[in-house]
C-alpha cells in the first residue's frame, strides 16, 4: 500500500476521533492519542525503511519530519470548555 494512502487513512480516522471526542477537559487523552499516532507512524516507517534500532528511528523520523514531510495530522492537545451538544 502506498505510504500516502496509509497516512491519509490514518489522518481521516484521527480527525474523526478528534471531532467526536474534542470537548471538555480531554487534554490528557489527546496527548496520549498524539503520542500513540506518532509512535505508530514512526514504527511503520522504521519497518518500511528497515531501520532496526529504535533510537535511530526516532532520529531519522522525528516529529518535524512526520508533520512536514509525511503530512501527519497534528492532534490538538487542548480542548476548550464547551458543551458536547450542538444546541445550547
Amino acid at each position: 500500500m502506498p505510504l500516502d494512502k496509509v497516512v491519509n487513512e490514518v489522518n481521516a480516522t484521527v480527525r474523526g476521533w478528534i471531532g467526536y471526542f474534542h470537548y471538555r477537559n480531554c487534554s490528557k487523552t489527546l496527548q496520549h492519542i498524539l503520542g500513540h499516532v506518532e509512535q505508530l507512524l514512526r514504527t511503520h516507517l522504521s519497518k518500511r525503511h528497515k531501520v532496526r534500532n529504535r533510537k535511530v528511528g526516532y532520529a531519522r523520523f522525528g516529529n518535524s519530519v512526520l508533520y512536514a514531510q509525511y503530512r501527519l495530522y497534528k492532534v490538538p492537545t487542548s480542548a476548550g470548555w464547551t458543551k458536547a451538544h450542538a444546541v445550547q
